[in-house]
């Protein structure tokens, strides 16, 4: 049966009650995604690839996985009903699943780009359980997400002295047949899903020359050397023809910096950094001023 991981076995008698009971595993990091995201099939959830791909996918239709919460609090709505003449008491609603995630000590870069999801009605979302299962719904065939009426990524909760400096992020889910009556999961053995992390923006600092420069790259949330990053995470255009890069090739002095070169330029250029589905990747200029070098050499 597609979708379920797990050696069930048999019927425990005429009762109809499996041996399998799924135990989950709390709540631990959800997968933000587009509301018409979707995964071909059973098989395609299992690979690390399905992920990475979608992690690095142009902005528009990109995955976001969000940082491992610290605590939650749910809120389970009781369902709306109405009661006609004759007594009878119809559900006019489900009642709707609300859960507030708290996030410790992140930066104040990174609850910056928590708050450009804010309010979007587009949105759909995986969730990975402590256990190591990725949950979403299906249509028989593929996995989905679980569609969200609401996304607000709200204030800071600043450190008393007694308690951590928090992020929260509320979410509420457009709706519990989703999860209830179409409700799916995939528990992948070649990878582990929790470790799947999110483009990292960085800082590009550095004066281009005529066929050179050092380039420095640093986190933009916490300033730290990035290291790892191959000649294909740089592109260097002239501004004229933006949409041509031109070849870069870096070397990685594993300090933060990079020995970069190209063929001889003249004119205005901008330097920026990609994430690449090749080699290192995770990591993409920041969409501030700080997150590309423009020149005129």
């Amino acid at each position: 049966m597609a979708f379920t991981q797990l050696n069930c076995g048999t019927n425990a008698g005429n009762t109809g009650l499996q041996n399998c009971n799924e135990n989950f595993g709390q709540w631990q990091k959800l997968l933000l995604v587009n509301a018409d995201f979707e995964i071909a099939d059973e098989a395609t959830a299992l690979l690390e690839a399905t992920y990475e791909t979608a992690i690095n996918a142009a902005k528009a239709t990109r995955m976001y996985p969000l940082f491992e919460h610290f605590n939650a609090e749910v809120d389970q709505e009781e369902r709306v009903t109405e009661e006609g003449w004759a007594g009878y008491t119809e559900t006019v609603r489900e009642g709707k699943d609300r859960i507030t995630f708290q996030f410790k000590n992140i930066s104040f870069y990174n609850h910056k780009q928590l708050r450009t999801h804010m309010d979007r009605t587009n949105l759909g979302v995986y969730i990975i359980t402590a256990q190591g299962y990725i949950l979403g719904r299906t249509d028989g065939t593929k996995l989905l997400p679980l569609g969200l009426s609401d996304f607000y990524p709200g204030k800071r909760n600043i450190s008393d002295g007694d308690t951590f400096d928090r992020s929260n992020v509320f979410i509420e889910f457009s709706d519990a047949k989703q999860w209830n009556d179409d409700g799916a999961y995939v528990k992948p053995t070649a990878f582990d899903p929790l470790l799947l992390d999110g483009i990292k923006d960085v800082y590009l600092s550095g004066t281009l020359a005529a066929t050179s420069a050092t380039i420095t790259v640093q986190g933009a949330g916490d300033s730290v050397g990035i290291v790892g990053l191959v000649d294909a995470n740089f592109r260097l255009y002239d501004d004229l023809a933006p949409t041509v890069p031109i070849a870069v090739t870096a070397v990685d002095n594993a300090d933060g910096t990079y020995a970069c070169t190209w063929a001889s330029i003249t004119g205005a250029h901008t330097l920026k950094l990609f994430s690449q589905p090749i080699g290192t990747s995770g990591y993409e200029s920041s969409p501030d001023a700080n997150g590309e070098i423009n020149t005129t050499v």
